[in-house]
């Protein structure tokens, strides 16, 4: 685990792993709740030509409103952020954040608000499930490396 999230790369192509992702976040009980398509935002945006790049905001269906009820400040952290991009040579990476990471890593958090913590400890669950299943589609050597 690393500052920006658990990271796999698949032997699929860019479309097939984005469908793939969305497909394993989904059987893990995350709504897909926003899709950026980074790439036609350089190129819109910025004038930039980027390779194909998708981000993809995730929020665990069943956990959601329990969090909020204990916390509403808990929403910045709620939601999973999946990166899925193209690499060079035609593998795809996908990286996720993990979602409610102060309150997976903080002792203190841990200690303060253990409802939360519970539920952050579900949800990393799902996600780990969720990317274990990408990983098995399309397996590579360095898989489920962390980012570094």
């Amino acid at each position: 685990m690393s500052d920006y999230g658990r990271r796999l790369v698949v032997n699929l192509s860019f479309d097939r792993a984005l469908e793939e992702t969305i497909h394993a976040l989904r059987d893990e009980g995350f709504d897909i709740a926003s899709r950026i398509d980074v790439r036609d935002y350089c190129k819109v945006v910025l004038g930039h030509d980027f390779r194909r790049y998708v981000l993809i905001e995730a929020l665990p269906a069943r956990l959601t409103l329990r969090a909020l009820l204990q916390d509403l400040d808990v929403g910045t952290i709620l939601p999973a952020t999946a990166a899925v991009y193209e690499l060079a040579d035609g593998e795809t990476a996908v990286v996720v954040a993990e979602p409610f990471a102060p309150v997976l890593e903080e002792q203190t958090w841990r200690e303060s608000a253990p409802e939360l913590a519970a539920l952050a400890d579900e949800e990393s669950d799902a996600l780990a499930r969720a990317l274990a299943r990408l990983q098995r589609l399309a397996p590579r050597q360095e898989s489920a490396a962390p980012v570094g």
